[in-house]
């Protein structure tokens, strides 16, 4: 039984040309899945995209959400339990690999070949976790605009109602985890608050804003998904930025469920998989 506070990490399973990213730590002398811990406020899913970067060299692109592994390890004062989040990943710009004293060595083998490298059966896990997935064809992330005041309360058109203090500091929040994903286009809906939650993402990545007017909130949901799909092949994603009264219906089109099962706070989102035999992955975009 753990009896210090629990760890928090994250990491990924890189893959670049069918081949699988391991790390030999000289600590342990072991091979293992890169991952490393969290920072004090960090999404996990910029830990993991960090630490993977850090590791490897390798500038990674965020893929879906994947599993959750939790095992003891040894802290000060006795054991923790350590809970690591893991993401499937491919790899983007290669920024060189430079050895140091926590990983002195990568290594890009065949998943045959890394399930006989790995030295944690939890790494195991993981490794066939990804395995079981199908390749995906394309990446959508789909974000409710981020809070705008009330309605009610302003005077002009709804279509130019702008960000409050909250919403702003929200859309800034949300540079960071979405990068992860690698955009290559940000879509927005028409209204004001839409394009404003994208703006910042936009500047850092010198991207432009493209209005489309599918992912307003009464456009149709049908429409949208088949929108949604089209932007979405190809490398890296899309960001699409919707309102609330359009996204749970939009994602029950993509992914054949229930629009009660996508309730979308302001600021928050959806990471959707396509995969080449129709599947589709949706999860809550932990940022």
């Amino acid at each position: 039984m753990a009896d210090a506070q629990p760890v928090r990490a994250a990491g990924g399973v890189l893959v670049r040309d069918g081949l699988v990213a391991l790390v030999h730590r000289p600590r342990y002398d072991d091979w293992t899945l890169p991952k490393g811990k969290a920072r004090r406020g960090e999404a996990p899913v910029v830990t993991a995209w960090r630490e993977v970067w850090e590791e490897t060299g390798v500038r990674p692109l965020v893929r879906t959400r994947l599993t959750t592994v939790t095992y003891p390890v040894a802290v000060a004062g006795g054991t923790a339990d350590k809970t690591v989040d893991y993401w499937t990943m491919t790899a983007g710009t290669d920024t060189g690999f430079r050895p140091g004293d926590e990983i002195d060595d990568v290594a890009w083998l065949d998943p045959t070949q890394a399930h006989d490298r790995l030295t944690y059966p939890h790494d195991i896990e993981v490794l066939a976790a990804y395995q079981s997935r199908p390749a995906l064809t394309g990446l959508a992330v789909l974000v409710r605009h981020a809070s705008a005041g009330k309605r009610g309360q302003f005077a002009g058109p709804d279509a130019a109602r702008p960000l409050d203090r909250a919403g702003q500091n929200r859309a800034v929040g949300l540079v960071q985890p979405l990068t992860c994903f690698g955009p290559r286009r940000i879509i927005s809906a028409a209204p004001r608050r839409c394009v404003q939650t994208m703006a910042p993402m936009a500047s850092t990545l010198d991207l432009p804003i493209e209005v489309e007017t599918a992912f307003d909130e009464a456009g149709d949901p049908a429409a949208a998904a088949r929108r949604t799909r089209a932007l979405a092949g190809g490398a890296g994603s899309i960001v699409v930025c919707s309102q609330g009264g359009l996204m749970p219906t939009l994602l029950a089109e993509l992914t054949g469920g229930r629009a009660d099962d996508f309730t979308t706070p302001k600021g928050a989102g959806w990471v959707v998989g396509f995969a080449a035999d129709g599947a589709v992955v949706a999860d809550r975009l932990t940022a």
